[in-house]
């Protein structure tokens, strides 16, 4: 669908009342024009929104594509540390995003564990988002992951992701791992959409609902398994 809303169909000439048809060849130039108009319409009607932002400018014309270089320029976020300062905004984000939120003690004493690791992401000096994640031997735990309300669907939550993903390694932590309420579509498809699987399913998992939760998984490994597949074959068929 164009982002003006009209359909492309309306931008191929017909003729006029009182002007002559231009028969067969009038016909021939029309369907010309109206494959060409086809071209320009985008077939992605389907996108989801967590891929909304991703439309390209070339999709836009005069002030929608100065607005999307605009929302380009605020999608960059600096991640950092977690710090005590940070816990207001946390918690804002923390009860808009959530049915049973976290509270501040749960926070406090989660963060107090020595595996236990809280970032947020910035943008100017304002909170948007955050994720708190565990240490083990071989992987990272999700815990927490939040962006807010008024930030969704500019890419943040993709960076927090990104960040995590980057501190894996094939020596040492190579998955991350999270548990996500069945009814939670949207986490799911975001996770889904950044690389993660869903692996297992845990009955009767929150204490403060009867519902299960997916277990959802991201490995480091995956590609370098797909390169080392490619590399061998090239190896076999060179040999």
């Amino acid at each position: 669908m164009r982002q003006d809303g009209r359909d492309t169909r309306s931008d191929v000439s017909t003729p006029q009342e009182g002007k002559p048809s231009e028969g067969w060849l009038g016909r021939f130039c029309g369907w010309i024009a109206y494959l060409k108009a086809l071209e320009t319409v985008p077939h992605d009607g389907a996108s989801t929104q967590l891929n909304q932002q991703n439309l390209s400018s070339d999709r836009l014309t005069g002030k929608e594509a100065a607005m999307s270089q605009d929302q380009k320029q605020q999608l960059r976020v600096h991640i950092r540390w977690m710090i005590r300062r940070d816990m207001p905004e946390v918690l804002s984000i923390e009860r808009e995003s959530f049915e049973f939120p976290w509270f501040e003690e749960d926070f406090i004493r989660c963060l107090r564990q020595r595996n236990c690791i809280g970032m947020v992401a910035e943008q100017g000096e304002r909170v948007v988002g955050f994720m708190i994640y565990e240490l083990h031997k071989t992987r990272l735990h999700i815990l927490n992951f939040a962006v807010a309300g008024g930030m969704r669907m500019r890419g943040i939550g993709r960076q927090m992701a990104e960040k995590l993903e980057g501190k894996l390694s094939s020596q040492r932590r190579t998955r991350i791992t999270l548990e996500v309420r069945e009814t939670n579509l949207t986490a799911q498809l975001f996770f889904k959409q950044v690389g993660f699987k869903a692996t297992n399913v845990l009955r009767s998992y929150y204490e403060d609902s009867p519902e299960d939760a997916y277990v959802m998984q991201y490995h480091c490994a995956s590609n370098e398994f797909v390169e080392s597949m490619v590399t061998n074959r090239i190896d076999r068929l060179a040999g």
